[in-house]
């Protein structure tokens, strides 16, 4: 018997209720003791600071038990990973059941060697990192049904989506909202020491871009090298798998080919930057300067609905080709096949409700706020030279992220603080910046704080055959190769470029 309820306790359910318990017992201690912290902070106007005082608040108190009784619903109806699983399920459902997708990665994979399939899609894990929702609730099943056509275990899919997308975005391709939010911050806290200080939102650009494939490359190694040969092939029986004629899946892939440029169109359409039109650029923010911050600004159309735009396409797909290959032949087909789906994944919505008690408990709580700025009072007041200084701010941004995994909320408290103080040892402000895009990037991965990390969880519960087996010892264990390699990957990055010297950025030297 004792086993047994050990053995039921081992649900990461249980992982959740007894991380929300201890952070009420820990904010209970830490304000009898009266921890708190006075910092310097950002305010809302770029390059003016205000000393802040937060103390750590108590959940064991009457108005602690108060937030505890009523704070449920708002929780849960405030974690964003709730509505974008809900909203990408239906249509996912559709592309699934249809066999659309099944058919589609058999064919890639059957023509494109199992490595470069793996390595582009890690590189589109970390571009789509500037907009995880979609990242996280589409990406991760993906390589799932990804894995499962390669006849591989599909926990291996889920585990190398989650990893490429958290612990790769700090990095990408191309200049993103990130990088100008980021930037004017860090601009603003390099304006306290030198009024003249610049930080061009490009600043990181080339640095940015060697870690995406470098990362990338990283990634597939490890899948390929040890997770894989760790994990096994699949063994996972495909539900509702229909046996379809050559001509008939060429005839529906060849039909969701012109669907999707159909599709396309108008949405490239409405993001292209032309004046003086409302239909042109209608999903931009036209209130912003710069074509990135217009895409990728949070007030953007286009941004705000991205995971809707690609769920639709998903969900279209899955239709048209359907109905070509008559594995649909009644509107109640597709009705069913997200029904089937939502009730597959049931068990995500579940852990979703406790993952989103513990995010609003920690963050009542202030303990993560308190610990980041006493993080920023000791490097202001260190008198270390550049390497250590280096080392600080990238093991800091680390452990603070693991409670507050919102990159701008961070670097608000830290910026002002650690950029001078890095000024001061010669380091560029940009490379401050950088260091701390990278500590941010690498605990993404491990942290249960961070928003998407249950959505990972929820899906390697879906794809275990043995549920007895599952457990968040597993989750971690699957995902621990490429957390120990993409941390490796930013911190030799950042080593090489503070030894050789190259440029971060255009004409962006490390050093000041």
């Amino acid at each position: 018997m004792k086993s047994k309820l050990i053995k039921r306790s081992s649900h990461p359910v249980m992982f959740f209720v007894y991380l929300s318990l201890l952070f009420i017992v820990i904010s209970g201690i830490a304000s009898a003791l009266n921890f708190q912290v006075t910092y310097e902070g950002l305010t809302t106007i770029a390059g003016e600071v205000e000393s802040k005082t937060v103390a750590v608040n108590s959940l064991l108190s009457l108005d602690g038990l108060k937030y505890l009784i009523t704070s449920a619903y708002n929780n849960l109806s405030t974690y964003t990973p709730f509505a974008m699983l809900l909203i990408a399920a239906i249509s996912f459902g559709i592309a699934l059941k249809s066999n659309f997708l099944r058919v589609l990665f058999g064919k890639i994979c059957s023509k494109v060697p199992k490595w470069v399939v793996v390595f582009l899609y890690v590189l589109l894990g970390i571009v789509l990192s500037v907009e995880g929702n979609a990242a996280y609730v589409l990406l991760l099943p993906l390589g799932a049904v990804m894995f499962m056509s390669m006849n591989r275990n599909p926990l291996g899919g889920l585990a190398l989506g989650f990893a490429s997308v958290a612990a790769g975005h700090g990095a990408g391709l191309f200049v993103n909202s990130l990088d100008y939010a980021l930037a004017a911050k860090t601009e603003a806290g390099a304006i306290l020491l030198e009024k003249s200080a610049v930080v061009a939102e490009n600043s990181n650009l080339i640095f940015i871009i060697v870690a995406s494939i470098v990362i990338a490359a990283v990634c597939t190694i490890v899948c390929e090298k040890i997770v894989v040969r760790k994990l096994g092939r699949n063994q996972i029986d495909e539900e509702d798998e229909y046996v379809l004629e050559e001509v008939a899946e060429k005839k529906g892939l060849i039909a969701v080919l012109i669907t999707t440029i159909i599709y396309l169109i108008p949405i490239i359409l409405m993001i292209l930057p032309i004046k003086n039109s409302q239909f042109f650029g209608l999903l931009l923010d036209k209130s912003q300067t710069g074509y990135a911050n217009m895409l990728f600004s949070e007030e953007a159309l286009f941004m705000t609905n991205f995971v809707g735009i690609v769920a639709f396409l998903f969900g279209l797909q899955g239709f048209v080709f359907g109905v070509v290959t008559k594995t649909i032949r009644k509107i109640s087909d597709v009705v069913n096949f997200s029904t089937k789906y939502l009730k597959s994944i049931g068990g995500i919505f579940v852990l979703i409700f406790f993952a989103a008690q513990l995010y609003g408990i920690v963050n009542e709580t202030n303990l993560g706020v308190v610990i980041t700025g006493i993080f920023a009072n000791v490097i202001s007041n260190s008198n270390f030279g550049y390497v250590p200084l280096i080392a600080l701010l990238l093991v800091f941004t680390m452990i603070a992220n693991l409670l507050i995994p919102n990159s701008l909320t961070k670097w608000e408290i830290l910026a002002p603080s650690v950029v001078p103080t890095l000024l001061k040892a010669n380091i560029a402000p940009a490379f401050a910046q950088l260091i701390f895009r990278a500590g941010d990037s690498i605990t993404n991965v491990i942290t249960p704080m961070f928003m998407y990390f249950v959505i990972f969880i929820g899906f390697v519960e879906v794809y275990t055959k043995n549920k007895n087996d599952f457990s968040i010892k597993k989750c971690y264990k699957i995902i621990f190769p490429y957390f120990i390699a993409i941390a490796l990957v930013w911190i030799l990055l950042l080593l090489s470029w503070c030894v050789i010297g190259l440029p971060i950025g255009p004409g962006i030297s490390p050093w000041r």
